[in-house]
């Protein structure tokens, strides 16, 4: 396996670093489930930089290996193949039987796999069907549907210690019985012989849903001309506010428990208001250097949008330092999403329902860890309705005055319901003053903008015209425009 393995790994859709030169991988731990499956913890090293550990359940089966995406050479009682397990529905199942009994599986390095359960898992009788199908489209996970029941999220690129999805799934399912998340129902966790946790996968009730927001907001516009987004049913703004209220009160749930030290709210005191302005002022520096080298070579229309933003540098860097306003006000900062956006939502027929609580995937599980403004989370939805219309109607163009209407309708309805509903939790979360309140949550889309410029610049350069004019609304709004 190990000398196979390095070549497959980039063909897979999960694996994270198609970027980097594979060195060489190793096992570092595997149990067998089944009689023919093996759950395979494998190390992966590279040319440079650090070592990444990843979840591979295999199947033993050469039939199917042929066909199978991942396909590897093994010497387990005399040469065979292995495939990937997620394709057999016989290892689904072997899954699903081992949370029933709450197995506890030896490992070959004397550590154990177990399958836990919270108690939201159902009573699985005759009657419930429970028929896997794997879904599709997924990048750095693998999930399997088991009916209309059960969910289960199985961890590629894993590591050691809490995981962040599991750890706010569990205590929003368990402690803070927040409604409008997929309720935790177990989870599949390897632990070394030494000690040593690490989740492999998350086991979720099943929430019947028409599709994420994001799918749910570009069917909406898609069905106006483009001059007319602005003329969408009033039932699309409201709910656009309805959202407002499920994050408000997503807020107000991470913010409901004083005694556990991982989420009880903290005071924003004035370093943090300080650190945080000043690495957004760096990612300002970051983002314009960034641009600077490659404004030359962009489309004329978003290159005239990206000399603005490097006109707007002095501007921005000052804009950053705003956020000194919410340690005077008496802001509490506390656990956060992190990565908001309509994608992590599910629209469903009650409203919406709130996914992936892993964070930016670029930053640092500790940093990820770390509680937060709330504001971060509000800018992540508003830059996202912003994508939204820009997607649906002028992606590469500029502007229509149809979609930057409905961006502004959409922003408004969005808040109304929001800050209706922070303002019934016992905790402060924002700022008190309208204006504070508005030039930080600026500060962040700022924040939020400059992430958006630095990743368009790498994968779709002609879309850059968006996160840039985002930047220069940011701006015309200091100035009173």
């Amino acid at each position: 396996m190990a000398v196979e393995l390095p070549a497959a790994l980039p063909r897979q859709r999960w694996f994270g670093a198609k970027g980097r030169a594979i060195s060489g991988a190793r096992l570092r731990d595997c149990g067998e489930l089944g009689d023919r499956a093996w759950l395979v913890l494998a190390d992966v090293t590279f040319a440079q930089g650090p070592d990444e550990t990843y979840a591979i359940p295999l199947v033993l089966d050469g039939a199917s290996a042929a066909t199978s995406t991942l396909s590897l050479a093994l010497d387990v009682d005399g040469a065979t193949r292995a495939a990937d397990a997620f394709d057999h529905r016989e290892f689904c199942l072997e899954l699903l039987t081992a949370f029933e009994r709450r197995s506890v599986l030896p490992t070959v390095r004397g550590g154990s796999v177990r399958f836990a359960c919270t108690d939201r898992f159902p009573l699985l009788g005759p009657a419930v069907s429970v028929a896997p199908r794997r879904l599709t489209g997924e990048q750095s996970n693998t999930s399997v549907v088991y009916g209309d029941v059960l969910i289960v999220k199985a961890l590629r690129k894993v590591q050691p210690g809490p995981n962040l999805d599991y750890e706010v799934g569990e205590f929003l399912t368990s402690r803070a019985r927040f409604p409008h998340v997929p309720l935790l129902a177990g989870a599949i966790e390897h632990v070394s012989a030494t000690g040593e946790t690490t989740t492999l996968a998350m086991l979720q009730r099943y929430v019947p849903s028409h599709g994420d927001g994001w799918r749910w907001a570009l069917d909406q516009l898609g069905q106006l001309q483009p001059e007319h987004v602005d003329e969408a049913p009033e039932q699309v703004f409201r709910d656009l506010s309805r959202l407002g209220v499920v994050t408000a009160a997503l807020h107000g749930a991470l913010a409901s428990d004083a005694r556990d030290p991982a989420f009880a709210p903290e005071p924003l005191t004035a370093e943090d208001a300080t650190a945080w302005g000043e690495r957004i002022a760096e990612d300002v520096r970051r983002t314009c250097a960034a641009v600077r080298t490659r404004v030359d070579t962009l489309p004329h229309q978003v290159a005239s949008d990206a000399r603005t933003l490097l006109a707007s540098e002095p501007a921005l860097i000052e804009r950053a330092r705003d956020l000194r306003l919410l340690a005077a006000e008496q802001c509490a900062k506390i656990r956060v999403h992190g990565d908001y956006h309509l994608g992590q939502t599910l629209r469903t027929d009650a409203g919406f329902v709130v996914l992936d609580f892993e964070g930016e995937p670029a930053r640092p599980v500790a940093e990820r860890r770390r509680k937060q403004c709330v504001l971060v989370d509000v800018a992540g939805m508003l830059r996202s309705l912003d994508y939204a219309v820009h997607t649906a109607v002028s992606p590469a163009g500029a502007p229509s005055e149809g979609g930057e209407r409905w961006v502004q309708r959409a922003t408004a309805s969005f808040l109304e319901g929001y800050l209706d509903e922070i303002a019934r939790v016992p905790v402060r979360l924002l700022p008190a003053s309208p204006s504070a309140f508005s030039r930080a949550l600026s500060v962040f889309e700022l924040d939020r903008a400059l992430y958006e410029v630095r990743y368009e610049l790498d994968n779709r350069p002609t879309w850059l015209g968006i996160p840039l004019r985002g930047l220069a609304r940011l701006l015309a709004r200091e100035r009173g425009a």
